[in-house]
């Protein structure tokens, strides 16, 4: 750090010069306009030289906001390299979203190697060979969601620079979203449901070398007909609901619903969305579901599911009997999948938890007959344009009544 006898003020709280241990150069720090200091050094050790770079340093930052020019940029790498770090930090937290080690992987394999020391105000030309670079890597052209992948990473890096005063907006380049046409996602189909809860009970029931894994297969026979019946995403959306998050409903036709407050935090600052999500089981079902749920946790087993509610429990839902939550339901699930030959669904693409948003999406849209597309995005928590571009194939979209009171399958 400076000592304050090798600080001198050359523009009152603007520009003042100081020196670092072990240097005997002379460094500014300019105040830019978005309130930051930009630390430069002035390469010389008189102090008249020195203010005088620094006050042109200063008026040069003035110039280059004026003209809506960035007064301050970075390399891409650098500024890649710290959201990087921005994402793995949030690992085995509960911001942590699975589509970040995507983010990492496309950052770290591709992007950095092509953009790697590109001054991120002089980034626009670079960019314009991305595409490319990136088709020639995969040896194929890309499709629209792995397009879509990249220009999310690159976003995340482009607001960060913007941010930070490396970029304007008017530097930002506009991100290419042509790509192969996206592919049918990996699903089941409802004669293979029914098949697979039979499957399930059976192999949920068959002895373990440990106690918890058999509490986690008895668990994910739950947590597989809930998925598969509110459309939620599996992961931190689903794990993430408390007891409190539940309520009991009456449909405008006085039909009894069971009814989840959702929360989807979105984006890199994690900007919390709250929806309601009704569960599509018959209510009798939905409700041996729920008890089934709270009788396997010792906190909860001596309460009725509406004194929980009433008490607003902070419990999770998906647990163990100690409370605690599997650190990955995935690999049970896959596990159960591969012993039961249903690892591999459409065009042989193999299947996952979050395989049943899109059975819940598939069997909404092809056997409802008055399915209101606006209301399925909602509860869904995507939007009309998603599910047109990945269901689009089913050619269904419908208007009509609400999620409720509509014939049971």
């Amino acid at each position: 750090m400076a000592n304050k006898e090798d600080q001198y003020t050359v523009l009152p709280n603007k520009a003042r010069l100081y020196k670092q241990s072990g240097s005997k150069r002379f460094y500014v720090a300019i105040k830019l306009n978005n309130g930051k200091w930009e630390r430069k050094s002035t390469g010389t050790e008189d102090l008249a030289q020195a203010k005088e770079k620094a006050s042109a340093l200063y008026w040069e930052a003035q110039a280059l906001a004026a003209h809506n020019l960035p007064q301050a940029t970075r390399t891409f790498s650098s500024v890649a390299k710290s959201v990087v770090a921005e994402l793995e930090g949030t690992k085995e937290t509960h911001d942590w979203k699975q589509v970040y080690k995507h983010y990492i992987g496309v950052i770290n394999s591709y992007q950095i190697p092509y953009f790697g020391r590109t001054r991120l105000d002089n980034i626009r030309p670079k960019y314009k060979g991305y595409q490319a670079y990136v088709t020639k890597e995969l040896g194929r052209q890309p499709s629209q969601s792995t397009i879509a992948t990249h220009n999310s990473a690159l976003k995340l890096i482009f607001d960060k620079a913007v941010d930070a005063g490396y970029m304007t907006q008017l530097s930002v380049p506009r991100l290419d979203t042509r790509g192969s046409s996206s592919q049918r996602r990996p699903t089941f189909e409802l004669s293979e449901y029914r098949n697979l809860l039979n499957k399930l009970r059976a192999w949920k029931k068959k002895p373990t070398h440990r106690i918890k894994d058999a509490e986690i297969r008895q668990l994910l026979y739950d947590y597989v007909m809930f998925l598969a019946n509110t459309g939620i995403r599996h992961g931190r959306e689903a794990m993430d609901l408390k007891w409190q998050d539940l309520s009991f409903k009456k449909s405008i036709r006085g039909n009894e619903l069971v009814v989840f407050r959702v929360l989807k935090k979105k984006g890199r600052k994690a900007t919390q969305l709250w929806r309601d999500v009704v569960m599509r089981n018959p209510y009798g079902n939905a409700i041996n579901i729920l008890n089934r749920l709270k009788d396997r946790q010792a906190a909860t087993s001596g309460f009725t599911v509406e004194q929980l509610i009433a008490s607003r429990n902070g419990a999770k839902i998906f647990a163990l009997s100690d409370g605690a939550q599997p650190a990955r339901m995935d690999g049970t699930f896959k596990k159960f999948l591969h012993e039961s030959g249903l690892t591999f669904g459409y065009e042989n693409k193999p299947r996952t938890l979050y395989s049943w948003r899109h059975f819940y999406a598939t069997v909404e849209l092809t056997r409802r007959k008055n399915i209101n597309i606006a209301l399925l995005a909602r509860q869904m928590g995507t939007s009309i344009a998603m599910l047109e571009k990945h269901y689009g194939h089913l050619d269904v979209v419908k208007y009509g009544d609400a999620l409720s009171g509509r014939t049971e399958w």
